[in-house]
């Protein structure tokens, strides 16, 4: 017998028989009702092959109740019994009904089972009574927890009382002679019938201490770990993680859940890991991303996985014909991973790559709708007929198509190069428009200390969100912003914002050790720098578009192109362009407020 596959659906029981890829409880048609296991006849907790847990060979076990003594904390190892039970039975061979359970099991001369006849012995032996099973077993029974008498888990034997020496039985209230005289009980206290009432340690410790990590990890099925060196590795690897990067104790304590789900799910014992196995738990409710930066940090990791580029490339070409999907699967990979044979290129950005690809599929698929088969019978004139004929749609769909055909060409993949030669323009600059200025206040003097310094560092300062998100705390210093190529000067209003973002985030991550100035709750665990889309949610408007304001608001403030170019780090032709737009129809109604510049104060 194999081991057999997770359900592809659930991913938390295996397969229903092999091959057939769902449990159970996913399969189509099934409604969750699986067939009895054909070892046990047990109707629950089927797993995989007509067993159940407890019968198929490769489920993972936790501990269960002996099948005799019903004590908890049986393993599969003496097939579901406890040591003790296992002893009873090798002293007491056969079976029969008991007479107290009427279970047939293995019974001594007195006609009852282990369980029943050690509740006569613990309740009427010790307590000098004789021996009656029914008369100590009326109506419950006491249970216990199995195999607790090895001295693996701190059990040292004692001298063994003779019962049959009256000075050391013990009395029938609980008392031992040999202990001296007590006191006389109260009349409660004799009444044989009732138990003697015990007085709690306040310092005794728990039997079973509840741990958070283990206990929660339980629960998703999977069982224990199997290798335990292995797990105590991981785990101190965590906690040493967590202490250098100031994680919250939450954060440690749902990555170390994680990584015990990990390891049983997936019977990992020693290193690597794949990144696949964990990219898994996703389905599952639990958080990766921060298990991904331990392992990485130690090394421990082998990402396997499927670049999201790559996937989402193949979905838009499976509806071309074969020979074409082919020729652009050739395009893709040398732009993705670039070329060290002659003709040599650099990978390209992933973005550049995706906008490439969705600018050219609305042609291509209208050339594979009309019967083209592959790009070598794509034409001069057939590219002129798609063509727009000017505007940005022309240089987009120009750029793309440029691309691809001259990058298959210089692979060799195609004879002649349909785009060889062809004009297609340039993109239009679009006319910078302002925001209004309420907006702009309103994030300026926000309550949020961060929305307040973004819209300090972007909306006053300029600068671009791509070095607002990579600004390191070391920049600011000084009453400065040194970047790398210019430094700007911090007006006072400026200054205290930036102040107080620095107080809120000293309080809010005591701990982190991101060295960027701009974090959040995600970042502020790892090394990483926020993200534009991140700038652009808390200010409530777009980043690029603020900074556009911020240049157009200083051109028609009147200030000179140069020191434009030097405070904003753009080039001549870029604030030519900006300037081009003071007598602009559209901005008239921006013209007529209030001119001055914002780089001594924000307005």
């Amino acid at each position: 017998m194999t081991a057999p596959r997770m359900c592809e659906a659930c991913g938390l029981k295996p397969q229903a028989y092999h091959g057939r890829r769902f449990c159970y409880d996913c399969k189509p048609g099934t409604n969750g009702r699986p067939p009895p296991c054909r070892r046990c006849g047990a109707t629950g907790d089927h797993w995989s092959e007509r067993l159940c847990r407890r019968c198929h060979q490769f489920a993972p076990q936790l501990p269960d109740s002996c099948r005799d003594c019903l004590a908890w904390g049986a393993t599969r190892t003496l097939k579901w019994l406890c040591a003790a039970c296992a002893s009873w039975r090798h002293l007491h061979p056969g079976t029969g009904e008991c007479t107290s359970c009427h279970r047939d099991l293995a019974i001594n001369e007195h006609q009852a089972c282990r369980l029943c006849w050690f509740q006569t012995f613990f309740y009427q032996t010790q307590l000098g009574l004789p021996k009656d099973v029914l008369a100590a077993n009326p109506g419950s029974q006491q249970l216990w927890l199995a195999n607790m008498g090895n001295p693996k888990n701190g059990y040292r034997p004692h001298l063994r009382r003779d019962y049959r020496d009256p000075r050391h039985q013990i009395h029938p209230l609980g008392h031992d002679p040999s202990a001296g005289p007590r006191a006389d009980p109260s009349p409660e206290q004799h009444d044989p019938g009732s138990a003697v009432p015990s007085v709690p340690d306040p310092d005794q410790l728990d039997l079973f201490a509840y741990d958070r990590v283990e206990a929660t990890a339980r629960r998703f099925g999977f069982g224990e770990p199997p290798s335990t060196r292995f797990a105590g590795i991981l785990d101190q690897h965590v906690l040493d993680h967590a202490g250098r990067h100031g994680w919250s104790d939450k954060q440690t304590r749902t990555t170390r859940i994680t990584l015990r789900v990990l390891q049983a799910r997936h019977r990992i014992t020693a290193e690597p890991i794949q990144a696949s196995d964990l990219d898994g738990l996703t389905g599952l409710g639990l958080t990766v991303r921060l298990a991904f930066e331990v392992l990485a940090d130690h090394d421990l990791l082998v990402d396997d996985r499927v670049p999201p580029l790559q996937s989402w490339f193949a979905r838009q070409i499976e509806v071309l014909p074969n020979p074409m999907s082919s020729e652009l699967q050739v395009w893709f990979d040398v732009l993705h991973h670039g070329s060290t044979t002659p003709p040599r290129s650099r990978p390209r950005h992933d973005v550049t790559i995706k906008t490439r690809t969705l600018w050219a599929m609305p042609t291509l698929r209208g050339w594979a709708a009309v019967g083209h088969q592959s790009l070598r019978e794509i034409t001069r004139d057939d590219i002129l007929t798609v063509l727009p004929a000017q505007g940005t749609p022309r240089v987009t769909l120009g750029n793309a198509l440029r691309s691809i055909f001259t990058t298959l060409k210089r692979h060799r993949v195609l004879f002649a190069n349909p785009m060889a030669r062809m004009r297609i323009g340039n993109l239009e600059r679009r006319v910078p428009m302002p925001i209004d200025t309420a907006r702009i206040r309103e994030a300026f003097e926000s309550p949020d200390p961060t929305t307040a310094a973004i819209t300090t560092l972007i909306g006053i300062h300029g600068l671009r969100p791509s070095e607002a998100c990579g600004l390191l705390l070391t920049d600011v210093r000084d009453h400065r912003i040194v970047l790398p190529d210019r430094t700007i000067l911090l007006a006072r209003a400026t200054k205290a914002r930036l102040d107080a973002y620095l107080a809120h985030r000293r309080n809010r991550w005591p701990g982190s050790i991101n060295s960027h100035f701009l974090i959040h709750s995600r970042s502020a665990a790892t090394l990483e720098q926020v993200k534009v889309p991140w700038l652009t949610r808390k200010l409530g408007m777009s980043a690029n578009a603020l900074r556009r304001d911020r240049i157009l608001a200083e051109v028609h403030a009147g200030g000179d192109l140069r020191q434009i170019c030097d405070f904003f780090g753009v080039t001549i032709a870029t604030a030519e362009h900006y300037a081009s737009t003071i007598n602009h129809p559209e901005l008239d109604d921006f013209t007529s407020q209030p001119s001055g510049s914002r780089t001594d104060g924000p307005y």
